[in-house]
């Protein structure tokens, strides 16, 4: 069951409406507030609740892994510096 919030396009109240079916969401409901038909479906925000929110215990896990591995790469900028000196340090003969 789809629940989407809409605009009142006369009055500028927002409300939301559970809906039994996809299909019928493409309907527009009548404002609670003035009863008026003038409404729009907006686009709603969204709260997302500590940690990864709805990922199962093995794709955590799989996201775990993958951050601690991109975690030990090290940036370009760090690897060019250590090129230049190692050439550095040959040119001088070490």
């Amino acid at each position: 069951m789809p629940i989407y919030e809409y605009i009142c396009l006369d009055c500028d109240n927002r409300f939301d409406r559970l809906w039994p079916t996809a299909a019928s969401a493409q309907e527009h409901p009548t404002c609670p507030e003035c009863f008026g038909d003038s409404t729009k479906r907006t686009i709603s925000q969204v709260a997302v609740l500590g940690g990864l929110g709805g990922l199962t215990p093995q794709e955590e896990s799989a996201s775990s892994a993958e951050s601690a591995r991109t975690a030990s790469y090290t940036p370009k900028e760090q690897i060019d510096t250590l090129q230049a000196n190692s050439r550095r340090n040959r040119g001088q003969g070490r």
